[in-house]
């Protein structure tokens, strides 16, 4: 039996030589309008109104809430509520931005803000910090990132390596390993994360007159040992060391002063003492 070998005519060889030609000008142009699209992401991402924003979060946020979050004390609620807005009155929050703040029961020491300024503070970090300056610290943080309008700009440069490197690998959009791109988004997390720093210390001189327990939460976190292990260009977050040494360089600069902190109201104080 003769083996049949197929012969590619000059013809033929120069079809497939102008659909690569093709196939690789159209890759090249695909990757330029992602690259193009990421590093202006902060210009047309803010296209988005905060009215839109939270239409397309709200009810997802809500649904999550009421499936597995429990809520904290109304007490808590209320007086979170009302030094949300009281530090807020200081930090140029547009007027279209509706800020909502979450307590919710849990242990986590940490507070985070999401899409539509959704602001969520377990009732264990209130007792961990058992100071209003260092909480109004966290809330001014989680603040800052909703005026900087940080989930929303991570979400969209997130979503934008998704699509970059689902069409370069070959496979769907969930569960990726970003590898490279994911350092790139985590410099730019810990950028953000500084950032709300210096505008939460900022607020909190403002509301106050000093900066008292602006870094209460990092030593907190530092002597629970949750400083983490991992280098830091594969955290989304600086270093608590380096966040409270950037703290105290801008209060020393700008000659701020640490005074002792308040206490919680008495209210506050009983409600975190009972039992949920």
């Amino acid at each position: 039996m003769t083996e049949y070998r197929h012969q590619i005519s000059a013809e033929e060889s120069s079809r497939i030589q102008r659909f690569l030609r093709l196939l690789a000008a159209g890759t090249a142009v695909f990757g330029l309008l992602v690259l193009v699209a990421f590093l202006t992401a902060d210009r047309w991402l803010l296209l988005i109104s905060h009215e839109g924003e939270r239409e397309f979060v709200d009810r997802h946020v809500m649904l999550v809430k009421k499936r597995f979050l429990h809520p904290g004390d109304p007490v808590l609620q209320d007086y979170l509520e009302q030094l949300t807005q009281r530090i807020a009155g200081g930090m140029n929050v547009p007027d279209d931005l509706r800020i909502r703040v979450h307590v919710v029961r849990g242990r986590v020491v940490n507070a985070g803000a999401t899409l539509g300024c959704h602001i969520f503070i377990p009732d264990g970090l209130l007792r961990r910090l058992n100071s209003e300056n260092g909480l109004a610290m966290v809330l001014a943080h989680e603040l800052a990132h909703c005026v900087n309008r940080d989930p929303l700009r991570s979400a969209g440069r997130a979503f934008l390596w998704a699509i970059a490197v689902s069409s370069v690998q070959g496979t769907d959009l969930p569960g990726q390993d970003f590898g490279g791109s994911q350092l790139m988004l985590n410099a730019y997390s810990r950028q953000q994360e500084l950032a709300a720093d210096r505008q939460a210390l900022t607020a909190l001189q403002a509301y106050y007159g000093h900066i008292g327990g602006a870094t209460h939460l990092f030593e907190v976190l530092l002597k629970s040992g949750s400083a983490g292990g991992n280098p830091e260009v594969l955290s989304t977050h600086p270093g608590l060391n380096q966040r409270i040494e950037a703290i105290n360089t801008m209060a020393r600069d700008n000659g701020w002063r640490t005074l002792p902190t308040s206490p919680y109201p008495p209210e506050v104080i009983y409600a975190l003492s009972s039992k949920p």
